[in-house]
This record gives C-alpha cells, sequence and structure tokens, in this order.
C-alpha cells in the first residue's frame, strides 16, 4: 500500500495544474475571455494529465516530460497574448468612451452655433465656412439689467404720462411701466438707475470663450480650450475627417421649415465580426428636430 506521503509527493504538482487549468476555463467561459486564453487553460489540462500519466508509469517519462512541457510553454505564451490582447481592449474601450464623450460635446457646440445663426437668419448654415464666420463675428440679443423696480404703485402723473387715461391704478408698477417711466423726461428719482437693456454682444465671447460655467466644464472633462476651427472635425481623427452638413426644407402646414442634419462616423467603434460602425449625429431632414443620437439612445 503506498504511503500518503509518496502520493502526495508524486499527484501534488499534477493537481495544482490541474486546479490552475479549471480555473482558467471557469473565467474564460464566464467572462466571454478569447478563443486564445481558453485555448491556454486546455493546454494547462493537457500537460497536468500527461503528467498525472507519466507519475502512473502509464506513459514513458520522457515523452510525458516533452508533451508537458511544450503544453505548458504553449499556454504561457497564449496566456501572455491574451493578457496583451486584454490591454488592448482595455485601451480601445477608454479611447472610445473619450472620444464620444467630444463629439457629444462636440456637435453639442455646434447644435448651440447653428441655433443662433437660425434665429438671425431663419435657415440653418450650409457650410462650415458659413458657420464658422457667424460664431467669429456673429452678436446675439442680450438684457443688461441695472437697478431695482420700486414696490408702489404709479402715481396719477405717471398714469396720465403712460396711458393717457383715467384707469384705476390698482397694483404696483410692473416692468414695462418702470421701463416707459425710466426713459421719460418724468422719470422720479426711484427709477433714476433703473435700466432693461436689449444690447448685441458676441456670440462667441458670450458662448464660448467668455463663459465662465463653459470653460470649466470643457477643463473638467479634459476637452482643452475652445478653438472654433476644430468644430468641423470628428476627434481623435487627426482632423483628417469632417461632420457632414446637410440641410433641406420641409413644408409644415403652408409654411416652408428649414432642417439639418450633421453626422460622422467616430473611429474606435467598429463592432467585432462586423464592419459596421457607430455613426453620432444631431438633427433630421425630414422635421425640424435638432435632438442628438445620444440622446436616443
Amino acid at each position: 500500500m503506498l504511503n500518503i506521503s509518496v502520493i502526495l509527493k508524486r499527484y501534488s504538482v499534477p493537481a495544482i495544474f490541474v486546479v490552475l487549468g479549471v480555473m482558467i476555463l471557469t473565467i474564460a467561459f464566464k467572462e466571454n475571455q478569447t478563443m486564445q486564453f481558453k485555448l491556454s487553460g486546455v493546454l494547462i489540462l493537457v500537460g497536468a494529465v500527461i503528467s498525472v500519466l507519466s507519475s502512473s508509469s502509464l506513459i514513458n517519462a520522457l515523452t510525458a516530460k516533452i508533451i508537458g512541457g511544450l503544453s505548458l510553454v504553449t499556454s504561457g505564451i497564449l496566456l501572455f497574448y491574451s493578457y496583451q490582447t486584454v490591454g488592448e481592449t482595455i485601451e480601445y474601450q477608454e479611447n472610445y468612451k473619450a472620444c464620444k464623450a467630444e463629439s457629444i460635446r462636440n456637435l453639442s457646440d455646434i447644435r448651440t452655433a447653428q441655433k443662433a445663426y437660425f434665429e438671425n437668419y431663419n435657415t440653418y448654415a450650409a457650410s462650415w465656412e458659413e458657420l464658422i464666420n457667424f460664431i467669429n463675428t456673429g452678436t446675439v440679443n442680450t438684457v443688461v439689467a441695472e437697478g431695482e423696480k420700486p414696490s408702489r404703485r404709479i402715481t396719477e402723473a405717471e398714469r396720465n404720462y403712460i396711458y393717457k387715461d383715467s384707469r384705476a391704478i390698482d397694483n404696483n408698477m410692473t416692468d414695462l411701466e418702470a421701463y416707459i417711466l425710466s426713459k421719460s423726461k418724468i422719470c422720479p428719482d426711484d427709477l433714476k438707475g433703473f435700466k432693461r437693456d436689449t444690447i448685441k454682444v458676441s456670440f462667441l465671447k458670450t458662448t464660448f470663450t467668455e463663459n465662465i460655467s463653459y470653460i470649466k466644464e470643457r477643463r473638467e472633462n479634459g476637452f482643452g480650450k475652445f478653438d472654433v476651427n476644430n468644430l468641423k472635425y470628428i476627434p481623435f481623427t487627426n482632423k483628417k475627417s469632417e461632420w457632414k452638413i446637410a440641410t433641406d426644407k420641409v413644408l409644415v402646414g403652408v409654411d416652408s421649415v428649414s432642417t439639418l442634419r450633421i453626422e460622422g462616423v467616430i473611429p474606435f467603434t467598429k463592432i467585432v465580426g462586423s464592419k459596421k460602425k457607430e455613426t453620432v449625429y444631431i438633427g433630421k431632414l425630414e422635421m425640424n428636430d435638432l435632438s442628438g443620437s445620444w440622446e436616443e439612445e
């Protein structure tokens, strides 16, 4: 009868490799690992079985060493390449996330500019030259508000000036009444610091380059400084691929309404086993809707 210590000495190493092979195969199938990873587990099990047969004197020791050694070496090589593949996959996924995030920021900025362009011209910019020129030189309306509206009713003299009638004075002064009086020759003392004026300001500065919250958001997300000339390029393409602009018009009732579509294929999105890649976009040509593809996911 064999001694237990002899059995342990003879079969402990093969047992370790059996456990290791089973663990690798379990992980491989549970986490859908590469074929290289799965094959390495199989080869480790083969090496363990050969070792058991050798220890049991069922096959020649030299043959067992050759087959087992080749199995283990091959398994090690496969594990190494599988590890490299996993590392590349992780890097690929990180690049995809960064590219997708920057693409969304990019298209969101383009959408903001196109909306402002539409408000000025009742149509969308059909080319990058038009849109970039508008961003650089265009203006938008903003209200300059100074002073507080008095919490009182208007006087009879103020009523007569504004309305030129004898209507009842039942409520406190409105913003419009305060504005009219502040511009009048009879401006009361409590309205001399009141101002509600609409002025033209630079679209570029108020929206992008001098907008504190916008600058902070770009910095926190690692997007870098805003550059209007980079808007037309799809991120992570080294300025080789541009977003495609398409405009059209659709009838809504009896009116013709402008529509817009801006789209592009972003890198790092090739679906495994397919040539299909992810398209990111804003807008639809069949309706005046500037929603983004990421908002519809």
